[in-house]
């Protein structure tokens, strides 16, 4: 249980109360405290409301009180719908009543100011101080379609379909146009939550909630900004080994980012570190809010794909043709039917028609050949999912063609294979629609949005699987000489750390590193060089100089003193060339190691989430190709064998035209010593391993450059 027992039936009350008040419960049309009541009472509370009007005695046929305080009863929960002035007042006398739960419906707090966020800080010190829970402020409101609670305490959108989906939004506006949606697809909701501001219950309170709750089986986001990173992965991870969890996470972009902050006064993290939160906890990762109900359907109402092998039937040839460059693109498989099938497929289909996947059966084909064909695919041991496609044909209903495969898909249900259906059919002719979706088959109006559903379908199938693996950490660490190192730097004002702090750093937590020399003058390179052994690197060393490569600061292979004394001239050259050039510069000597793959390992200190490690290809091209990938440390193993294996180059890694792979086991290594710093030293804001030479044996992998920024002394 991700969520203590006592923090469950926190949450649980918010959802289930036996009694709630509207505080500010009003007899005015078009107040929210007038449709807050009557959606409450028209949705059919099972549980006692009351009614709180300081100015009136009586709402909406209701007795009205003055005050919670003098409700004669409990009350589990209160809303509270009061102009902002009046809510501190509300919230005391809540505490004071013993309310357990508060939504607050109110806004004008942080999102409008720093005037609106001291007010917000105010109220949530009463409401901890009475030990009370409180969702928003700034926020729509909950429901719960529970039969025996039955309760839709939100001031907009159309009565909720009953169902097995959670909803969250962060989002009151959004959250309107989310119930408008799912009404009109006819999606049922175990639940609806808006949070608002989202000062007390977060986004992890309601999925620990959600994991918990027999009713909920798919939790679907809405999210602007986190809580608390390392718990809301822990709430993930449990949830998604049963339930899955798809997610809209705004604010990819900095104009985004803005929208987000004004408008929820939260500040949208940034994109790369969100992708690496949603892999670790195994959320399926949406960009649009379509898109998430596309996926909704399927996830709603199919099963989990055995495996990735497709059947696609349709009676037209192009979107046959759509659908299947989308099972392709999207990692998935055409299914190879068995010669059984084929030969029962060539039996009732017509001539021109194709008995192999896809299989066209042409704009002839009518209600019989939908409910055939589909009964053979789907009894077909060599296929795991089939996608469906009608074209509405000028003198067809597709009532008779949706209640044909209504009758394949019941047929065989018990085989447990998900079915999606495209009904490309003409504006207005929807009466197929309903009928399939009343059979709990989704429906697309794109072959593509059909297939990328079931597509995510296979995806969670993995995730659910996956094993997490252990978290490794290395005893032979030596953290007292990295804080003796970071300690001094920040004594003397350093960001940047010098080639020698760097290595020693890497040195101390088990990276392998190159013996190196600092020469500062000219005429001691030769017998620095001779005493390393040629070929040479020569490498620029200064502060504040951190892409050598970009001043042209390095020079490689150099062979005798007079390749290196030349290579000295040319560096200084282009030193005396900068716009500002270092007040002191030397190089760094090292021995020239030729062979292996460059890769890149880092860490960056997001101000949000915390320390995040890269992985990726290396070199000088690593930000132009940018083929990395980033977790949140600390880093377990199936963060890492997904970090390698999303690579566009990991093939490369692994060994292509006879080459041998790269030891996965001590890149395996390298990356846990790296988490592990990043854990240890919350100071490092920026490491670049760049590159580390990675070769088959393991003892030949060497870190060939590398730099460090800190952050400064508080």
């Amino acid at each position: 249980m991700t969520l203590s027992p006592s923090e469950l039936s926190e949450v649980q009350r918010m959802f289930q109360p036996s009694s709630i008040a509207v505080v500010g419960a009003s007899r005015q049309p078009g107040t929210i405290g007038r449709d807050m009541l009557r959606k409450i009472l028209d949705f059919g509370f099972n549980g006692i409301v009351y009614a709180v009007n300081p100015s009136a005695k009586f709402v909406n046929s209701m007795r009205a009180y003055r005050s919670v305080l003098e409700i004669p009863d409990a009350v589990d929960m209160a809303v509270i719908c009061v102009p902002k002035k009046l809510v501190l007042q509300a919230v005391e006398d809540c505490g004071r009543k013993g309310v357990k739960s508060l939504v607050m419906i109110t806004a004008g707090f942080a999102e409008t100011g720093e005037d609106g966020a001291k007010l917000e800080r105010q109220m949530f010190e009463k409401v901890r101080s009475y030990g009370m829970r409180m969702l928003g402020p700034n926020c729509m409101g909950v429901i719960n379609t529970d039969p025996e609670v039955r309760m839709d305490a939100t001031f907009a959108g159309p009565m909720p379909v009953p169902g097995n989906i959670g909803f969250l939004s962060q989002s009151g506006a959004l959250g309107v146009a989310i119930l408008e949606r799912a009404a009109s697809m006819q999606l049922g909701l175990s639940s609806f939550v808006s949070l608002g501001n989202r000062t007390d219950v977060s986004v992890d309170d309601v999925l620990g909630y959600w994991n918990e709750d027999a009713r909920t089986n798919l939790a679907l986001l809405y999210i602007e900004s986190f809580g608390n990173p390392a718990r809301f992965i822990q709430v993930c991870r449990e949830m998604t080994r049963t339930k899955p969890i798809i997610a809209v996470k705004s604010g990819r972009t900095t104009a985004g980012a803005r929208a987000a902050s004004s408008h929820t006064a939260s500040l949208a993290a940034a994109d790369v570190a969100v992708d690496a939160i949603f892999e670790s906890a195994g959320i399926l990762r949406v960009d649009t809010v379509e898109k998430l109900f596309d996926y909704a359907q399927a996830f709603a109402t199919q099963p989990i794909p055995r495996g990735s092998k497709v059947a696609v039937m349709s009676n037209g040839g192009g979107p046959a043709i759509l659908a299947t460059d989308a099972v392709e693109g999207n990692g998935l498989e055409m299914a190879e039917f068995s010669a059984d099938s084929t030969k029962k497929l060539k039996g009732i289909l017509a001539d021109l028609a194709s008995a192999k996947n896809p299989v066209d059966m042409v704009a002839s084909a009518g209600a019989f050949h939908f409910e055939a064909v589909g009964d053979i695919l789907l009894n077909d041991p060599g296929v795991d999912a089939m996608i469906v496609n009608f074209v509405l044909p000028i003198t067809s209903d597709s009532r008779d063609v949706a209640e044909a495969i209504v009758r394949a898909y019941e047929k065989n249900k018990h085989l447990e294979k998900p079915v999606l259906v495209c009904f490309m059919t003409r504006d207005g002719d929807l009466s197929g629609t309903p009928t399939l979706r009343a059979a709990g088959l989704p429906v697309y109006i794109f072959p593509e949005s059909a297939v990328h559903s079931l597509a995510a379908l296979t995806r969670y199938g993995k995730v659910r699987s996956r094993s997490l693996g252990e978290t490794r950490t290395y005893a032979d660490v030596k953290r007292d000489q990295v804080q003796k190192i970071l300690d001094e730097a920040q004594a003397a004002s350093r960001e940047q750390l010098l080639p020698e702090e760097v290595f020693s750093i890497l040195s101390a937590y088990g990276f392998p590193t190159l013996p190196s020399v600092f020469v500062a003058t000219r005429d001691k390179l030769a017998k620095a060089a001779e005493k390393l052994g040629y070929p040479v690197v020569m490498k620029i060393s200064a502060e504040g100089i951190t892409h050598k490569s970009d001043v042209q600061g390095v020079r490689l292979n150099l062979r005798s003193q007079v390749e290196v004394e030349t290579a000295w001239d040319e560096i200084s050259a282009a030193v005396s060339r900068l716009a500002t050039p270092p007040k002191k510069w030397g190089v760094t000597l090292e021995p020239m190691i030729s062979g292996g793959r460059e890769i890149v390992m880092g860490i960056h200190s997001d101000p949000t989430f915390g320390p995040l490690v890269m992985f990726g290809m290396g070199g000088i091209y690593v930000e132009v190709l940018k083929d990395v990938s980033f977790r949140l440390a600390p880093l377990n193993e199936s963060d890492i064998e997904g970090m390698l294996k999303s690579l566009r180059g990991y093939p490369i890694l692994a060994g292509v035209r006879g080459e041998k792979s790269i030891s996965f086991e001590r890149v395996t290594e390298y990356l846990f010593r790296l988490s592990q710093l990043a854990v240890d030293f919350p100071q490092i804001l920026e490491l670049d391993v760049n590159p580390l030479l990675a070769f088959p044996e393991a003892e030949r992998c060497v870190t060939v450059d590398a730099r460090i920024k800190i952050a400064k002394q508080s």
